[in-house]
């Protein structure tokens, strides 16, 4: 399928569905949010309805104002997967994402071009299936944290004695 594809929603959509789910886990409603983007109502609610143009500034004013990844948001558009920027609202990893690319991009420079696409996808995907097996196999911090905590209390005393 491609972008060209009627059945496909345009990115004034997909904006609109990552904006007003992110309001909406933000518990914010509509006025709450121009308020704190400093834009008229009317003008948020044209933004969140997709009727704009794609407008950095207000993605990066909204991102502040529900405490969002404007990278995120862009990407959730990018992929056409409105969810994506609510899933990373926390953890910011868009921006992380961005941040990484754009040191990649200062180490590397012009020497980028000769990386070979299979190389890129190898690496990515490495990165990805890692992200998720960590994910899967837990935090070892809070891991380790759990099971010397465990172990202080079994060597405690019980109360009364």
């Amino acid at each position: 399928m491609s972008r060209d594809d009627p059945e496909l929603p345009d990115d004034g959509a997909l904006l609109s569905a990552t904006l007003k789910s992110l309001r909406r886990y933000r518990k914010m409603t509509k006025a709450e949010t121009a308020a704190a983007m400093r834009i008229a109502i009317r003008t948020y609610a044209r933004f969140e309805a997709g009727e704009t143009r794609l407008n950095l500034d207000y993605i990066h004013r909204f991102a502040a104002a529900t405490q969002s990844d404007a990278q995120a948001i862009l990407m959730a558009v990018a992929i056409g997967s409105p969810e994506h920027a609510r899933r990373c609202a926390e953890n910011q990893m868009g921006s992380i994402y961005t941040i990484g690319l754009e040191q990649f991009d200062h180490l590397l420079g012009d020497d980028i071009r000769n990386l070979d696409s299979r190389t890129i996808i190898a690496a990515i995907v490495r990165m990805f299936e890692e992200l998720a097996k960590a994910l899967r196999e837990g935090d070892p911090a809070r891991d380790w944290i759990e099971k010397g905590s465990a172990n202080l209390r079994a060597k405690r005393p019980k109360p009364g004695r």
